[in-house]
């Protein structure tokens, strides 16, 4: 039989693995701090209304995944069909942008420049990109990377471009290319398929599938509002947790999900000094949410409205009953806006009511609403939110795994426990492997497989 695992950490790519253990009969304890589980995937409720910790949508891009979601929410997983949009200056165009869309919200003349870019793109010298801003560049060119890549991710990431790593680039512009425009241009009906306006969403929100991951562990197998405080050590091995007013002991693997810098200060008597250094020099953004409670019955149609001016704190805005009806009663609606900072910055510590008047007077500017609509604010603190990119933040990441590979029992997995960004399907896949091949390591599972692992 598999030794228990201990999971640290309850938002989705810990559920994810105790939901997988749980299906391979593996014995584990997740252990969660905050009082609810489900981590930045879940769902809140002001008065009839349900919004979500972001602009979450479900994509199918793995077939086994999506097939155990379904499992999961059954009808309620629905397919739905939203654009987005970016502001541009004072027009809102779609986004990501058609090279069709940005002729017509550019003009001929700006259209000729972004064409000519696309084209001396494709003929610049290769190698790989130093940047973020280099990568989007050479890629798009100057105007469209600047106006629909780099200061977005400028603001969401709080650093200049040209200081973020390659890998933030997207795949959103895949189907910006001179190519593609002719094609809109002469035969629309062969749209270029870059548009991520395509994707599966709960009826109740994105949190139920946490909840429904949560509802399918064995009672007794979570612990809600317990911290972990410390790691109980004997020579390389996790051998129990320290939870404050008493500990709990640790017989099999210790499976983090919680933030990489965090396990590392737990873990730093075991750590040499350079990982204890390079986890110091990792930083996550932060978010504040604040929702928006409209005495209206809808604003637009979008599934997320794109900010990327540095002036406005508003980052991205989102309509929830544009996911689903369910979210919002008929004569109402919301609008729930993510404004990224750094803990510590002003942003960070402004008053709840002086973020959300500040938030109320940005999209009144913008013609989102109207201030006097406004019936009732509420505010989210989601910490850690994005791990930040930098140029240095692969050594850094490397060091603190060669550091911890110190600790023989505990693995790591998850967007913040790996400081990789990824998707819940994402998540779900490689909480699905990891089990996978624990199963795969127990003499049981190896007979049934004919010896082989």
């Amino acid at each position: 039989m598999t030794a228990p695992l201990t999971i640290l950490g309850g938002g989705p790519a810990g559920l994810a693995v105790a939901f997988y253990a749980t299906r391979a009969g593996i014995p584990f304890h997740l252990y969660e701090r905050s009082a609810a589980l489900g981590g930045l995937c879940r769902t809140f409720q002001c008065g009839p209304h349900r919004y979500d910790s972001g602009a979450h949508r479900f994509h199918d891009r793995d077939e086994e995944v999506t097939r155990d979601v379904r499992e999961l929410l059954g009808d309620s997983l629905r397919p739905v069909t939203a654009p987005s949009q970016i502001v541009d200056g004072e027009r809102f165009i779609e986004f990501p942008p058609t090279p069709l869309g940005l002729l017509r919200a550019s003009g001929a003349v700006r259209a000729c420049r972004i064409a000519c870019e696309l084209a001396a793109a494709k003929i610049r010298p290769g190698g790989p990109p130093r940047s973020f801003a280099e990568h989007a560049e050479r890629r798009f060119g100057r105007f469209v990377a600047r106006r629909y890549l780099l200061d977005y991710s400028e603001k969401l990431w709080g650093l200049p471009a040209d200081r973020l790593s390659p890998d933030v680039a997207t795949r959103r512009l895949d189907g910006m290319s001179v190519r593609s425009l002719v094609t809109e241009l002469f035969r629309p009906s062969e749209k270029a398929r870059h548009i991520d306006g395509d994707f599966l969403y709960p009826r109740d929100g994105y949190g139920a599938i946490a909840d429904a991951l949560g509802r399918r562990l064995p009672e007794g197998s979570v612990s809600c509002g317990v911290e972990v405080r410390g790691l109980e050590l004997d020579g390389g091995r996790v051998v129990g947790l320290d939870l404050g007013e008493r500990g709990a002991p640790v017989r099999g693997r210790v499976v983090s999900t919680i933030p990489l810098t965090r396990l590392a200060r737990m873990a730093a008597a075991r750590l040499r000094p350079e990982a204890i250094a390079a986890a110091r020099r990792l930083r996550f953004r932060q978010v504040r949410l604040v929702f928006l409670r409209l005495g209206q019955e809808r604003v637009g149609f979008n599934a997320s409205i794109y900010v990327p001016d540095p002036t406005r704190l508003v980052a991205r805005v989102t309509e929830p009953k544009n996911r689903s009806e369910a979210m919002a009663p008929p004569d109402e609606t919301a609008l729930v806006a993510e404004v990224p900072c750094f803990e510590g910055s002003e942003t960070f510590s402004l008053p709840d009511a002086a973020l959300a008047a500040r938030v109320v007077e940005e999209l009144a500017t913008l013609g989102l609403l109207r201030p006097a609509r406004v019936i009732e604010t509420r505010h989210h603190l989601l910490r850690n939110a994005y791990p930040v990119y930098d140029l240095d933040y692969p050594e850094h990441v490397a060091a603190v795994a060669g550091g911890l590979a110190a600790l023989e029992n505990v693995d790591t997995l998850g967007r913040v426990g790996t400081f990789f960004y990824s998707h819940l399907h994402d998540q779900m896949r490689f909480a699905r492997d990891y089990v996978a091949a624990l199963g795969a390591a127990t003499p049981r599972a190896r007979a049934a497989a004919g010896g082989r692992a």
